[in-house]
């Protein structure tokens, strides 16, 4: 008896042992995480930092051909040549090329907003579409692009202003995401899956606080043709990205798009221009057949602008746009 029970007190010490173990693996793993997940700067060299007025990442994409991360800014330029067409090389640590990717077959970019994986090695690139502080909507600032590359350049292989969409009975692209048609368009999110292409819509917001998500069919046909037939852009669906706040429910406006091989969607999410701030934007995880996404990470202060697959394929990179202080990235696990 006293060595059955001797035996039965090292199999449970053996197993609390193992279970303590396993809790400290996971705290380990979970802290190593989280640490993964705080923003850390970019390096910016001083070449480049001398050639732009601001850097203010505000989408991201992985191109395998260079071996970098290629990254829009909302501007490029100094003041003196401002909306230059070009796009910001980043390596896998984090520092950006002295010399930027330009874009060969346009004269000006304004406002750039977003950038994904097209088919066939392409890119697909928008512009906000939006009224600059002025309340002029110039050309540059509507630009629906299809790149490829060339060497260490991005050819334009396509082109068209997404405000030209109908629906087929005249109404224009406001009546097509069922919002306030005298709202301020801002277009800050695009993915392609499935011939087609994603667009999220920063604002206007519905009138239930809701972001909006449109479809363009066979976007590479219509960028080539250079215009959107009727009917080619329609509603995908809304998603609702509220923060809460302790003076209370802040809506929430799509700033990036990131389709996952499973069918899911990976939303970076901020307040929009004009509407009250939310304190800090935040990604979130849609997965197929979800009625709401998933909350996966708050940043408190910041503003993540974009997201895509790491070069690894084993997890996300976000880009924030700072404002005018140094540009920021981190690296987040894949959402399961």
């Amino acid at each position: 008896m006293v060595n059955v029970e001797m035996g039965r007190r090292r199999r449970r010490s053996a197993a609390a042992l193992a279970a303590g173990l396993a809790s400290a693996l996971w705290i380990h793993a979970a802290g190593a995480a989280k640490a993964q997940e705080e923003p850390g700067q970019i390096t910016v060299p001083a070449a480049l930092a001398q050639q732009n007025a601001s850097i203010e990442p505000s989408g991201v994409v992985w191109a395998a051909a260079l071996g970098r991360y290629l990254i829009v800014s909302d501007d490029t330029g100094t003041e003196d040549e401002k909306h230059r067409p070009e796009v910001f090389a980043m390596t896998r640590q984090g520092a950006f090329d002295e010399a930027p990717v330009p874009i060969l077959g346009i004269l000006e970019l304004n406002d750039p907003e977003a950038i994904c994986a097209g088919p066939g090695g392409t890119f697909f690139l928008t512009t906000s579409h939006s009224a600059n502080k002025k309340g002029k909507t110039k050309p540059a600032r509507k630009l629906l692009l299809q790149l490829k590359l060339e060497g260490r350049a991005l050819r334009v292989l396509g082109q068209a202003d997404l405000t030209t969409a109908q629906d087929g009975k005249g109404g224009g692209l406001l009546a097509i995401a069922g919002v306030d048609p005298n709202g301020k368009l801002d277009i800050e999110a695009i993915t392609y899956r499935q011939d087609a292409l994603l667009v999220g819509l920063k604002a206007p917001l519905t009138s239930g606080g809701a972001a909006v998500i449109l479809k363009l069919a066979a976007p590479a046909r219509a960028l080539k043709a250079g215009r959107i037939g009727p009917g080619a852009l329609t509603r995908f669906r809304e998603v609702t990205l509220n923060a809460s706040r302790p003076e209370g429910t802040i809506a929430r406006g799509i700033a990036d798009l990131l389709s996952l091989p499973d069918g899911s969607i990976v939303l970076c999410a901020n307040s929009p221009k004009g509407m009250p701030s939310d304190g800090g934007g935040a990604i979130y995880w849609l997965k197929p057949g979800a009625g709401a996404p998933v909350l996966l990470h708050d940043f408190p202060g910041l503003k993540p602008e974009g997201v895509t697959v790491a070069e690894d394929g084993k997890g996300l990179v976000v880009v924030f746009d700072n404002d005018l202080r140094p540009p920021l990235w981190t690296q987040c696990p894949l959402p399961k």
